[in-house]
């Protein structure tokens, strides 16, 4: 793999191909929570299926953060740090803190017997994750916080820079994946803890990409190629560890040496490209992108209420979950129900000013 350098400047028109990115990497999100039960579930070709679709899923998280980088990082301007945390920290505090109300009155309302108290959410909201997708906003909070002392050392011409201190990062973490695939224990923690998180090592990653004409030899074809190996070989593992030959939870972590290998050959497949689209078709791309926030935040309070978990609209087991038509066709078709209502009732909420300031 070889590089052609670019200007160094940040690119400052919109970039369609990181809007339908962001788009499909929010479905991929969505699809891997339908399909929980089949991951978990007792019968072989259903933990099968559902291994397979999450190896599909599983680089959603990676690409978001290399989207992050990209539009983060790449301006050589310094930060002025208060006006930059009272920018951006606001759009993730808040939504935070009022999805984590939202879903914990939903948790305590199916748990009988327990009673809503202001101890209690408070006591769950610092020491857990209230909701499965708000972990994301956890670790953004993080980022954040530390993106006005990385952008002076990566911003501007620091490709070089970028790729070494990712390669110490991940290379680190291959390490660590090795250990447990090998000895069956993870490498030395103290060693990892002093090294950046593998989540920072994204974003600095995806600034230095965003910045590059990578020339891969055979181009996509090959991109594709990688990724689909990979997905064929985390759903071998992970199926292997699901039924006690692998230690489990080797594979599909965000820092497993193959979860990044799909994150980067997914976001180097739709690197600069530029599909021919009418106007009309951009545009709507473009908005169904700006609502994936809130869509990611509210998706499992939709499904929630689609496959009966919360009964309102379905009884439990007569709801739509990865079981309707077919657990092959299920999680996806789920998934596009579940993306679409969020997106309408995201939409529905931007309209209403104080609620908006759950989905900015």
């Amino acid at each position: 793999m070889t590089s052609l350098p670019t200007s160094s400047a940040a690119p400052r028109e919109r970039l369609l191909y990181l809007d339908i990115l962001r788009c499909i990497s929010i479905l991929a999100v969505i699809v891997g929570h339908v399909l929980i039960p089949l991951y978990l579930s007792a019968d072989h070709s259903e933990i099968l299926i559902g291994t397979a679709y999450l190896s599909l899923c599983i680089p959603c998280i990676p690409v978001l953060l290399l989207i992050s980088g990209a539009l983060l990082l790449a301006s050589p301007k310094p930060i002025d740090i208060a006006v930059f945390y009272l920018k951006r920290l606001p759009k993730l505090i808040i939504p935070l803190l009022g999805w984590s109300l939202i879903y914990y009155s939903f948790n305590i309302h199916m748990e009988n017997g327990v009673l809503p108290t202001l101890a209690t959410f408070v006591e769950r909201f610092f020491s857990s994750t209230l909701s499965g997708p708000l972990w994301f906003l956890y670790m953004m909070i993080g980022v954040y916080l530390m993106l006005p002392f990385l952008r002076p050392t990566f911003a501007g011409d620091t490709r070089k820079l970028s790729f070494a201190c990712s390669a110490v990062i991940f290379g680190t973490y291959a390490l660590d994946f090795i250990m447990r695939l090998v000895f069956a224990q993870p490498l030395n923690q103290i060693f990892i803890g002093t090294v950046f998180s593998f989540y920072i090592g994204y974003v600095i990653l995806g600034n230095a990409l965003i910045r590059m004409r990578l020339k891969i030899p055979g181009g996509r074809f090959t991109l594709a190629a990688v990724f689909l190996l990979s997905a064929a070989i985390v759903t071998y593992g992970e199926f292997l560890a699901k039924t006690g030959s692998f230690k489990i939870g080797i594979f599909f972590p965000a820092q497993s040496p193959l979860t990044f290998l799909l994150g980067v050959s997914a976001f180097l497949f739709f690197r600069d490209w530029n599909p021919t689209l009418s106007p009309n078709w951009a545009r709507f791309i473009q908005g169904l992108s700006s609502l994936s926030y809130g869509v990611f935040l509210s998706h499992l309070l939709v499904l929630k209420l689609l496959d009966g978990s919360t009964p309102l609209f379905f009884r439990p087991g007569h709801g739509l979950d990865c079981h309707t038509i077919s657990p092959l066709v299920g999680p996806l078709l789920v998934a596009v129900i579940v993306f679409t209502i969020a997106s309408l009732l995201v939409a529905v909420i931007r309209r209403i000013p104080i609620l908006r300031l759950l989905v900015p």
